[in-house]
Parts: structure tokens; sequence; C-alpha cells
């Protein structure tokens, strides 16, 4: 990432409440070493101090309620009036032998993490300056700290300065991680959306030229079968063969005819349905059919509506079933499949297609979706059905998943949650 970018990926409000704990932690080492250790340190000066940091801080503070995005010199300016704040403090307790002076490298790290180099180091040449004319301004300093009655003080006073500038570091960086750790996954999400994208895209170009060269011979061949049929009558059982074929060659025109519609074209097709009993409609019509197979229907959220593009759905789950049925063969079983639909606690819901089959090996799980991806043997898939699927899943704001332990696999098609009216 460019480091000039980095500044406007982060909540500048961390400033606010690093600086707002800056100040909690000096009016409390003021007052502990006046009141309870009794150091000489004039209180006036000290009090004025402090208050001018708060009206910083407030005033930045009504600057971020406008706008969180702030320049970098912005930042750097604040990070400069931090150095001088602390340096005026530093002068009227103990200069530069105060142990508080390594809280000039939590500005220099901030500074160094938050804004381009140009700045950060002008907040480094400030924080090197002011310690030096800490050094320069009171030499004497060097010797009171060192007297019997002060030592003590000073070396208790350089553990809680370490602890101190160690949390707030700590704390800034954990923030600053988190955000960048966030971001990452923003960024490969889209990614991986754009991927995805591009190749439903030319998988629609191909299947556009597909579904176009296929639809001549296909009209042929409905031809000669209604011919067939007529041919064939009053031979019953050879007729319904010859009207089957009618009947898989209009199912497959049906489907070059989804193929040539561009994939946005799902949204402007949605009806409302009861899931419940589209759902019981189109695993009765694939269990009847040539596919058919036992399946057990377990349908808890009856009376839900969604707004849904019937046909591509009513294909994804078929998809679906078809990969049970076929896992489920591979077995040599012939336990039933089954379909349920469930409402979840958040609102969405869960339509899971249950097998007994061959299951999935663990290591084929995190492929199952991908394009041309397939378990079955060569030959018997492409391995776009899931693929396909969680398009149309995700078209309406769903996913697909795939479960198994090694028996058996369940599938699952989650809808979301209804939108907030």
């Amino acid at each position: 990432m460019p480091k000039n970018t980095l500044s406007a990926t982060f909540d500048a409000r961390w400033l606010v409440h690093l600086r707002w704990a800056a100040i909690a932690a000096q009016v409390g080492s003021i007052a502990g070493t006046r009141y309870l250790l009794h150091a000489p340190f004039p209180m006036v000066p000290l009090v004025g101090i402090v208050g001018a940091l708060v009206v910083v801080n407030v005033v930045f503070s009504l600057r971020l309620r406008r706008t969180r995005a702030l320049p970098d010199w912005v930042i750097a300016a604040n990070l400069l009036l931090d150095i001088v704040g602390l340096t005026a403090l530093l002068i009227f307790t103990g200069g530069a032998m105060n142990p508080f002076t390594t809280l000039y490298l939590l500005q220099v790290a901030i500074a160094g993490i938050m804004i381009p180099r140009r700045w950060s180091l002008s907040v480094t040449v400030g924080a090197v300056a002011a310690f030096g004319g800490l050094l320069l301004a009171r030499p004497e300093a060097i010797h009171i700290w060192h007297s019997a009655g002060m030592f003590q003080l000073h070396v208790r006073g350089m553990w809680l300065a370490f602890a101190l500038t160690a949390w707030a570091l700590w704390y800034f960086v954990d923030r600053v991680s988190g955000s960048l750790r966030r971001r990452e996954s923003e960024l490969a999400a889209a990614r991986l959306d754009r991927e995805r994208a591009i190749r439903q895209s030319a998988l629609g170009t191909v299947a556009a030229g597909a579904a176009h060269e296929l639809n001549t011979p296909l009209g042929t061949v409905a031809i000669l079968a209604a011919e067939l049929s007529e041919m064939l009558e009053g031979q019953p059982e050879t007729q319904a063969q010859a009207d089957r074929i009618r009947e898989e060659v209009r199912r497959c025109k049906a489907i070059l005819g989804r193929m040539r519609r561009p994939s946005e074209s799902g949204e402007a097709e949605r009806e409302t349905v009861e899931l419940a009993g589209w759902l019981e409609e189109v695993v009765e019509q694939w269990s009847g059919g040539a596919r058919g197979f036992p399946v057990t229907l377990s349908l808890e959220a009856r009376g839900v509506e969604r707004a849904i593009d019937p046909e591509a759905m009513r294909q994804a789950v078929v998809t679906l079933l078809d990969n049970a049925r076929q896992a489920t063969l591979a077995a040599a079983s012939r336990e039933p499949i089954v379909v349920s639909l469930a409402a979840e606690p958040d609102g969405s819901l869960s339509l899971q297609v249950i097998d007994r089959g061959v299951g999935i090996p663990a290591a084929d799980l995190a492929h199952v979706g991908e394009p041309f991806f397939s378990t079955r043997e060569p030959g018997q898939g492409m391995g776009l059905g899931v693929y396909l699927a969680q398009g149309a899943a995700a078209l309406h704001g769903g996913s697909i998943t795939h479960r198994s332990d090694g028996v058996g696999t369940t599938a699952t098609l989650t809808f979301p949650p209804p939108p907030i009216a």
C-alpha cells in the first residue's frame, strides 16, 4: 500500500484517544509527584500547559466530526504540537532526565506508521531537537535527579514511563494492524468478486455461442421426433419413447434460452414465492422425472416468502439434487436424499440437500464450486454445475457451502434475511 494513502485508512479519533490518555497520565503524574512525593514542581505553568493541550484536543475532536480523513500535514502538525506540549512539561519537571522523555518515541512511531516519509521525518527531527534542547537548557537537572533524595523517585518514574509508552505503542499498533487486516480482507473479497465476474462473463459468452450453434440441430431433432411420433400411432410404448424425445428436446431448448439470457436479468424476473411450496414442487418434479430418486422432505419454514428468480433457483436446487443422487449411486446405496428448509435465528433460511453417498475428500472440499472442477469420473461432468448454482445464489445475496465427513455430503443453500423496510 502506498505510504501516502495509509493515513486515510485509519480513524484519526485514535489520536484523540491517545492524547486524552496522555493528558490523564500527565495530570496523574503531576498530582502524584507534587502532593504525594512533595516534589518541588511549579504548579501554575504545568496546569497551564495541560489546559492548552486540552483545548487543542477539543478543537481537533470538533474538526473530526466534519471529516475523518485528514491531510497528512494536519496529522504531522498535531504530533508536533504534542512534542511541544511534552517538552514544555518536561522543562518544569526535571528536563531531559525526566523518565517521561520516552514518550517522544510514541510520537515518532505514530508518525512513521501513519504519514508519508517527509512528514514523519519532520516529526522525528522535531522530537530529536526537543530532547536535545532539554539537555542544553537544563544540564544541571542531571545532577538533581541523581541526588540522594530524588534517585528512587527517578527509578520509579522510569518504570512508569516505560509501562505507559509500551501500553500506548501496543494500543496504536494493535489498532493499525487490525485496520490493515480488515482492509486486506476487503481487497481480497473484491478481487475474488472481480475474478468471479470475469469468469462468469467468459462462460456467458461461450454459453451464448453454444446455445446459438445447438439451437438448429435441436430444432431438427424436434421435427423428426414429432414425425416419428405420428408414424408410430398404434404402438403406444414406442410412441411414448418418441414423445419423451420431444419432451427432452423442449427441455434442452429451454436451457439454451436461459444460457442466452444475460445473468443480470435475474433481478428483473424475480417473483415472490412461498419457498416451502416452491421447493416441494421442484423436488416432486425432479424425483418423478427421468432422474427420479427417493427424497425425504423436511419443510419447517412454511409460510416464508422470498423474491427469487424461480427458474435460476430451480436449476441450482436441481444441480444439488443431481450431485446427491450421483454420490449415492456411486456408493451403491438407495438411501433417500434428505431435503430440508429451516429458518435461522438471524432471519436467514437454510436449504439443505443431504446424502449418504461417497462423500467429498477433505482435500477437494475447498475446490468445490470452482469452474471446471469435478469429483466425478472423467466424462461424467464438466464441473460447472455447482459453480453456476453458486452464481445464482449470489445474485440473490445467498451462498452455497458443502460439508462432508467422508461418508455423505451436506450442501447448504442459504437465503439471506429479508431486507428491512
